[in-house]
C-alpha cells in the first residue's frame, strides 16, 4: 500500500508488536537462496485453516478497515472515498454472485488456485487469499498481474484489465491493481515463492512463474512495485492478525529488505535501518493535545530539510516545504483526528522517523 518509502524500515520497530523476539534469528546475516530457505523454514509449516468457515472467520481480524468495514484492495480508495464498502459477514457472498460491482465479497486467490490444483495449505493460506469484490474477482479470473496498456475494463477504484505492456511480459491481457496496493501484492508473491519453495511440484507453470519461481519479467515488476509502494500500517496490522490465526508471518512485511537480499541486483547493502542517519529529532509533548512541537538539529546551518507528518494509513497530515531553517516548528493539531502519527525528517544525509500520539 503506497506510503512514503523512507518510512518503511523505521515504522516496524514501533508497530510490529506481534513479532516474537528472535523470530528471524536463523535468517540473520544470510542473503540469496540461503536466506530464502531459512525464511521458508521459519514460516512453514503453519496452521492450516479450513476454507469454510476458516477464511471467512479470519477476515474479521485480518481485513477489517479502520471504519469497521471490509478492507477490499480491489475497491478501496486510500485517501479517498470508495464507491461502496462491504459489511463483514452481512455482505459475504452466498452461492450466487451479483452481476455488478458492490454486490458481495468472496475469496480471491491472488495466485490463482488452478495453478496449484486447489491444493492445501495454499488454498486456505490467509496470506494468499484476500477478501475482494466478487464481480472484480470474477473478471480477473486467472489473469496475471501486470501493466495495462489499453484498458478493456476499468473498475470503480481504478483497477484495470487490458493488454500487458510490461517489458518482457506476454502481451495478452493482465490485471493491474491501483498503485496503493501493488506493494501488498508484490510482498504476497514473495511470500508464496518463499513459503512454498519446497512444495514447488504442487505448482504449475503460468505467465508469472515456473512453479513457484517467479519469471524474470514478473520478478522485476514486483520488485518495482515493492519499492514504489512500501509497507503500510494496513499490511502490518494484517500480518499481525494473520500470525494470530495462522501462526506464521510474511517476512517481506516485517523485513522489506529481504526481497532485495534474495532477488535484487544490489544485494542487501544500504537497505537496513542501520543505514539511516540520526538528526536528533525530538517531539513534545507526547501524547500531544492541541499542539505539537517538533525540533531537530541538522548539525549544519546549510542543510535543507523536508518534514512530513503522516497518519497510520500513510496519508500526509502536514508537510513543511523544503527549508534551510534548522530548529523547530510548532503545529496546531486541534482539528486532527485522535490517534498515532509518524513524523518524517528527510535531509541529504538520511532520514529519521518519530511517532507521536494525538489525544
Amino acid at each position: 500500500m503506497k506510503k512514503i518509502y523512507a518510512l518503511v524500515f523505521l515504522l516496524l520497530p514501533f508497530i510490529v508488536t506481534a513479532q516474537p523476539v528472535g523470530y528471524y534469528t536463523s535468517a540473520t546475516g544470510l542473503s540469496g537462496q540461503p536466506l530464502r530457505l531459512a525464511l521458508r523454514n521459519i514460516i512453514r509449516p503453519h496452521t492450516k485453516l479450513s476454507y469454510t468457515p476458516g477464511l471467512w472467520d479470519a477476515y474479521y481480524t485480518t481485513d477489517k478497515n479502520t471504519d469497521g468495514k471490509l478492507w477490499d484492495i480491489y475497491s478501496d480508495v486510500p485517501g479517498g472515498t470508495p464507491a461502496y464498502e462491504f459489511t463483514l459477514g452481512t455482505d459475504q457472498c452466498g452461492s450466487a454472485g451479483p452481476s455488478a460491482e458492490g454486490g458481495c465479497y468472496n475469496r480471491e486467490h491472488t495466485w490463482p488456485q488452478s495453478y496449484f490444483s486447489s491444493d492445501t495449505p495454499m488454498q486456505t493460506d490467509v496470506f494468499i487469499v484476500y477478501p475482494t469484490d466478487y464481480w472484480v474477482n470474477n473478471h480477473r479470473g486467472n489473469l496475471p498481474y501486470g501493466k495495462v496498456g489499453t484498458a478493456a475494463q476499468t473498475f470503480t477504484n481504478g483497477t484495470k484489465i487490458g493488454n500487458n505492456v510490461y517489458a518482457g511480459a506476454p502481451t495478452s491481457n493482465c490485471f493491474e491493481p491501483i498503485d496503493s496496493f501493488k506493494g501488498d501484492l508484490a510482498r504476497t508473491y514473495f511470500y508464496i515463492s518463499t513459503c512454498y519453495r519446497n512444495d514447488s511440484a504442487a505448482f504449475s507453470n503460468w505467465e508469472m512463474a515456473n512453479q513457484v519461481t517467479l519469471t524474470p519479467w514478473a520478478m522485476q515488476m514486483l520488485l518495482e512495485w515493492h519499492h514504489m509502494d512500501p509497507v503500510s500500517a494496513k499490511e502490518i496490522a494484517r500480518n499481525n492478525a494473520a500470525y494470530a490465526v495462522q501462526g506464521n508471518r510474511n517476512p517481506f512485511i516485517d523485513h522489506p529488505e529481504y526481497a532485495d537480499c534474495i532477488w535484487g541486483t544490489g544485494g542487501c547493502s544500504g537497505l537496513g535501518i542501520e543505514s539511516v542517519n540520526t538528526h536528533h529529532l525530538s517531539v513534545y509533548p507526547d501524547p500531544a493535545h492541541n499542539e505539537v512541537t517538533i525540533s531537530y538539529d541538522l548539525n549544519s546551518s546549510n542543510s535543507s530539510v523536508l518534514l512530513k507528518v503522516c497518519n497510520i494509513n500513510g496519508q500526509v497530515q502536514y508537510s513543511m516545504p523544503e527549508s534551510n531553517n534548522a530548529g523547530k516548528i510548532e503545529i496546531n493539531t486541534i482539528t486532527w483526528p485522535r490517534g498515532m502519527y509518524f513524523i518524517q525528517l528527510v535531509t541529504a544525509n538520511g532520514t529519521e522517523v518519530q511517532k507521536i500520539i494525538i489525544e
